[in-house]
């Protein structure tokens, strides 16, 4: 860091809106229960204290939202967890629009957004996480994606400038970020399309919520699909046939309930997460021919830890 880690929090206490907490637990803020400890936690509310942060920053940092998606690392995080505070999950409807915090559960976006008749939010009823992380990964389903549904993006870049991106300039690739340079997302913003009808909608967005807690095992711990799906293939169908449901290393088994989840219901360490990851990719390998990519993002991970998924890995990043 450009202070020095040691003055970094000294240089930015007078900046408004923003907090920090040394070697701060992260692990009950992660949806699988896994990490260590991080050495700075920033709890940011305005734009402009996340502008004189990232602005400071040269060191690790990561945004951590909802913690789904999510495999961190058990070793102490190295630099700064970054969190978006109240302020960013303000959502507000004007006629035909949606502007809303990328700290919003996207589950609240969905609701508002089936009630104003905006179409296709209806089918990501029942995907977790928070509305900027949605974006950081363009979630969704096969059937419709948030960046199908984005019309322009506010954020942050890792040099602390403001930056907005129109329909036209993001990336909505699977499962990739929607925007076109690193940094953090501030805010999103929707327009209503033909084709709304809030009845119809609030219809398919429960028969889907009620599909997903049937199939998904959400009542244990987990981060959600762990591998995406192959091209015209369904990573779960491969996990299964494999016969690899309730396979087991330490205190993490593949789900009995949904083979494209990993539940830790044993105390697993993040070791014996990602060593399940990369069995399964293993023989999935050996049986199909097929290389799993991971979906879940890893965390402060080794080289020698993550071995053949390192490139797949998140680095604790500077300025990315």
């Amino acid at each position: 860091m450009k202070s020095g880690k040691r003055n970094l929090v000294e240089k930015l206490s007078g900046a408004e809106g923003l907090s920090f907490l040394k070697n701060f637990p992260l692990s009950s803020l992660t949806a699988i229960g896994t990490g260590g400890r991080a050495r700075y936690y920033a709890s940011v509310e305005r734009v402009s204290a996340l502008q004189k942060l990232l602005k400071e920053l040269d060191g690790p940092f990561f945004i951590l939202g909802s913690g789904t998606n999510l495999l961190l690392s058990d070793r102490d995080f190295p630099g700064v967890m970054i969190h978006l505070g109240r302020s960013f999950r303000r959502l507000r409807q004007s006629e035909g629009k949606i502007t809303c915090g990328a700290a919003v559960p996207l589950a609240r976006l969905v609701e508002r957004a089936v009630a104003a008749s905006f179409a296709g939010f209806e089918e990501l009823s029942g995907v977790p996480g928070s509305v900027g992380g949605a974006a950081a990964m363009n979630a969704g389903t096969h059937i419709k994606e948030l960046g199908d549904l984005v019309e322009s993006l506010c954020m942050v870049d890792t040099s602390g400038r403001r930056r907005f991106f129109s329909k036209g300039q993001l990336r909505p690739s699977y499962r990739s970020s929607l925007a076109p340079v690193p940094g953090v997302i501030t805010t999103l913003t929707f327009l209503r399309q033909p084709g709304g009808d809030p009845e119809r909608q609030r219809g398919r967005a429960l028969e889907l919520q009620n599909g997903r807690k049937l199939k998904h095992p959400w009542q244990e711990k987990t981060f959600g699909s762990t591998f995406k799906n192959p091209p015209g293939m369904i990573a779960a169908k491969l996990i299964d046939q494999a016969e690899l449901k309730g396979f087991r290393i330490g205190g993490a088994q593949v789900s009995p309930k949904h083979a494209n989840f990993i539940e830790n219901n044993r105390g697993a360490g993040a070791l014996d997460i990602l060593e399940l990851i990369k069995h399964v990719r293993r023989v999935v390998r050996t049986r199909f021919g097929i290389t799993l990519e991971p979906e879940v993002r890893l965390v402060g991970f080794t080289r020698e830890e993550l071995g053949e998924l390192a490139p797949y890995a998140v680095s604790p990043p500077g300025k990315v």
